[in-house]
């Protein structure tokens, strides 16, 4: 059996065979070398890419690999395992991967431990693709391209209780939303120390609200829930370049929910696009999605859409609070999380999300 290691030395050119191996990518030869350098911006996990070399491969054999490990940083460690995203992460690839037609990256291996503090996934490297930049934002081509593939998930589970049965798939329930609506108490003074000169009068109003009333805003949507990713953003998209690469490819998946589509389409486009761009295209780019979904054979009713995607524009606020005050603080974080906070915000006042705040 493939033992779990999570430090970037330990995968060892022996431990990467052996899980090449197993997955079936080769079927002979070995990993000679894999030299190893960190990449990505994670604040959840460390990324680390192996270039490999090997002694009697196919030639089709992967040149390279990447490799999630927990956080070095030890506040974001240990707010990943405290909240099962480690777990969370290994099972999706696991038992969800294979079955959606989302593009994901292939996993060679998957391991966490009992309890859930430590994981490796090895997976493929989907290099030219690049990550997108939450900073500098993105136009409304790149994210019709987020919304077409968000329906590549979000149909195959739409009303499928079977979700209910997953362990690590979260459920809103009285007791979730109660524990979060205690944890945003908790961190939103730190965050408005933090992130205050970035909020609006109107948007601080709007964010001290919500996160007061999370509870009874979590349990209000009584429609058909789905499998939701929950950070559906652009740095946890790897888009396909000049060089290559398939046109998106959807990582990082810490925070699954189950809940209503809408969540992925509000979050991406309101912390994606800059202000001027979403509020041009978000109405065309909603309209996508629902006829995404048809396609898919998923009816969705057009002001019922609407409704859901004014609703969870306040998804954005809830997770960038939890992001920036549960993991380390560095400056592009910070910068990260300035920009995030300014548009979710924004959206949400646009979008007149009071409404669905009790």
């Amino acid at each position: 059996m493939l033992p779990l290691v999570t430090e970037p030395d330990a995968l060892t050119p022996e431990w990467i065979t052996d899980a090449l191996r197993a997955s079936g990518v080769l079927p002979h030869g070995r990993v000679r070398e894999a030299r190893w350098k960190m990449i990505g911006t994670g604040k959840m996990g460390d990324n680390v890419r192996y270039e490999l070399a090997y002694d009697g491969a196919p030639d089709d054999a992967p040149r390279s690999v990447v490799a999630k490990l927990p956080a070095s940083d030890p506040t974001a460690r240990a707010s990943s395992a405290a909240q099962g995203s480690y777990w969370r992460e290994v099972s999706f690839y696991r038992e969800v991967a294979p079955r959606i037609p989302m593009r994901t990256p292939r996993a060679y291996a998957a391991l966490v431990d009992d309890d859930k503090a430590s994981y490796v996934i090895l997976m493929e490297d989907m290099r030219p693709a690049e990550p997108g930049d939450q900073i500098a934002g993105c136009d409304a081509a790149r994210a019709e391209i987020a919304i077409r593939e968000a329906a590549r998930l979000h149909a195959p589970f739409h009303g499928d209780p079977w979700l209910e049965t997953l362990p690590w798939v979260t459920q809103t329930t009285p007791e979730n939303a109660q524990l979060g609506q205690m944890i945003l108490t908790t961190l939103w003074p730190g965050f408005v120390e933090r992130f205050g000169a970035a909020m609006s009068n109107d948007g601080r109003s709007l964010g001290e609200r919500f996160v007061s009333a999370y509870a009874g805003f979590a349990l209000a949507y009584t429609g058909p829930r789905t499998l939701v990713h929950a950070d559906y953003r652009l740095e946890n998209a790897l888009f396909g370049t000049d060089q290559g690469g398939p046109p998106i490819t959807v990582v990082d998946w810490q925070s699954c929910l189950h809940s209503c589509g809408l969540v992925d389409v509000a979050y991406f486009l309101g912390g994606g696009l800059p202000v001027a761009e979403r509020r041009a295209h978000e109405r065309a780019l909603v309209e996508v999605y629902r006829r995404e979904m048809a396609g898919l054979g998923v009816a969705l009713d057009r002001d019922e859409c609407w409704r859901e995607y004014r609703r969870y524009s306040l998804h954005g606020v809830l997770i960038t609070v939890l992001g920036s005050m549960l993991s380390g603080q560095d400056e592009r974080g910070d910068r990260m999380f300035v920009a995030m906070i300014e548009r979710h915000l924004q959206h949400a006042l646009d979008l007149e999300a009071e409404e669905f705040v009790p």
